[in-house]
């Protein structure tokens, strides 16, 4: 009798789940049990990512239910977030408070570190805990010799709980989000927990928010656990390390370095830092802008910084995305390699950011310019901006010009109204038919406004004759996208897009449009957007 092979088993549970956009689990549970040979894929897709703990699964005998040992060999990413609102309730639950005002201390955790040590596929780990978690909890995540991702977020942290790490125990991606960062990055969707008061009166958060203690041992974990030689991502606030730390250190194996939080302060320039990257290709400075601050200076001059490092490191950069607390004057000048480029306006919530002008625009178009011979030598793929005035065919072409190698381009309005169309769609189409290679276009076109007692249908209706519009004159589409305001509360609304996927029959030439489910970048991420659901 022939025996199914395990890979064709595998890929045929995965083309299962993918056919079911990975929300049908009843359809793997049922091929789970034809017969053996295809059960063991089913459960390694089921159960490659977990999370625990289960709130409605527990008993008054043993307490917090664990999965079962069967299971632990298929996990692949762990997720530990323990439900925030335990701690404060009265009595705490699922955990002890040895005095009025004590430190929370969670029960049945011993679960999980002692089923750490069994989990020989295990590749990632993210924590999110609203008290310290203890030594055992590290001592067993360093046993996992296969662990490449370690995340902390909202999660307290100090420095003697640092482990001994072991010489085989080598992480490639490290990420630490300090307690309570909650940011909003334009005026579009964001973390639903931000909007509700809840959040900021967690006791935890009021008491560990802007810990002192927490960026000494911020730094241990990125030094002592992560090693920067082995490190490959790294995503960190600056609020808990400074450019001084980073740049103490060789970083020859880095990829893609994340910053968030506020604009770092110390006497070592960003220059120095990415001169100890060699293989840096990606750059995400995404602090938060305050009111007093001057903008966080990526160029101080044109002249070799005082350890002797020239502003062409930044050649080596291939994916860039900034905030609009960055003082980007000069840097484009060097940026020559750049394939992807993102630039947004992030504030801390609950206040609402500025975007850029179109002046500003037009100059870091302009700083493109220097340094290449010819505008066809700009090789930027993707392009996304957050602009604060309503988009014109002028600003559109001016990005086309200096872009125009361009296949993705999304522009983004701070608070999009519809009113009265002052462009004609035509002007828009003029604008962008250089672009040859253009795929995706989100653009922040306005509409006339409609009544919202018509829950949208006019305004749906006006957007999908403009993109049929585009993407009958603009043959390279394959995606477009128009922005429009949306309600969220009794008086909260957010930025959302409305975007359809083009069809085109090619015996016919016919334009079909499929409208796409809502999406959204979840922070920090910045160049593609996830399905939201």
């Amino acid at each position: 009798m022939p025996i199914l092979n395990a890979d064709v088993a595998y890929a045929l549970v995965k083309e299962t789940l993918t056919l079911h956009r990975n929300s049908d689990i009843e359809t793997i549970l049922s091929l789970a049990s034809t017969c053996r040979a295809v059960r063991e894929p089913c459960l390694s897709v089921l159960f490659a990512e977990v999370h625990w703990p289960h709130a409605n699964k527990h008993d008054e005998d043993s307490g917090l239910h664990f999965f079962p040992p069967m299971l632990w060999p298929y996990f692949r990413r762990f997720r530990l977030a323990w439900p925030e609102e335990w701690p404060d309730a009265t009595p705490p639950r699922w955990g002890d408070r040895y005095y009025t005002g004590g430190d929370y201390h969670p029960r049945h955790l011993d679960k999980l570190v002692n089923a750490l040590p069994s989990m020989p596929s295990l590749a990632s780990v993210y924590i999110s805990c609203p008290f310290y978690p203890p030594n055992s909890l590290l001592n067993a995540i360093i046993q996992c010799p296969s662990l490449r991702d370690l995340s902390f977020h909202d999660t307290p942290l100090y420095i003697s709980m640092i482990p001994k790490v072991p010489t085989g125990f080598h992480l490639e991606r490290l990420a630490i989000v300090p307690v309570a960062e909650a940011v909003r990055v334009g005026e579009g969707p964001y973390d639903a927990r931000y909007s509700e008061a809840a959040y900021y009166l967690r006791e935890y958060r009021k008491k560990y928010k802007n810990d002192i203690l927490a960026r000494f041992a911020a730094t241990a974990f990125l030094f002592q656990v992560g090693k920067p030689v082995h490190l490959r991502h790294v995503q960190l606030s600056a609020d808990l390390c400074t450019l001084d730390a980073l740049g103490d250190h060789e970083w020859p194996n880095l990829d893609t370095l994340v910053l968030t939080g506020h604009a770092p302060r110390g006497t070592t320039e960003l220059l120095d830092v990415i001169a100890k990257m060699p293989k840096l290709r990606e750059l995400r400075l995404l602090f938060a802008k305050t009111k007093s601050d001057p903008g966080f200076r990526i160029l101080l001059d044109h002249h070799p910084t005082v350890k002797n490092n020239y502003p062409s490191v930044l050649s080596q950069l291939k994916h860039l995305a900034l905030s609009n607390a960055c003082n980007f004057d000069g840097v484009f000048h060097y940026t020559t390699a750049l394939e992807r480029l993102a630039i947004c306006a992030i504030i801390d919530q609950p206040r609402v950011p500025i975007a850029l002008t179109h002046a500003e625009v037009e100059k870091i178009l302009a700083d493109m310019a220097v340094g290449r011979r010819t505008l066809s030598e700009n090789q930027l793929g993707r392009l996304r901006i957050m602009i604060e005035d309503k988009v014109n065919p002028e600003l559109c072409a001016a990005v086309a010009k200096h872009c125009p190698n361009l296949e993705a381009l999304e522009i983004e309005l701070c608070g999009y109204h519809d009113g009265k169309s002052i462009y004609a769609w035509h002007e828009f189409v003029d604008a962008f038919s250089s672009l040859s290679n253009l795929r995706e276009l989100r653009i922040c076109i306005q509409f006339p406004e409609y009544d919202e007692t018509d829950l949208f249908e006019p305004g749906r209706a006006a957007r999908k004759e403009c993109a049929m519009y585009l993407a009958s004159r603009l043959q390279t589409l394959r995606r477009v996208g128009f922005e429009y305001r949306k309600r969220t509360g009794t008086h909260r609304y957010e930025d959302s897009w409305l975007e359809f996927e083009v069809e085109r029959n090619a015996g016919t030439g016919a334009v079909e449009m499929w409208q796409l489910d809502a999406s959204w970048y979840p922070f920090p991420e910045m160049w593609i957007p996830v399905r939201r659901g």
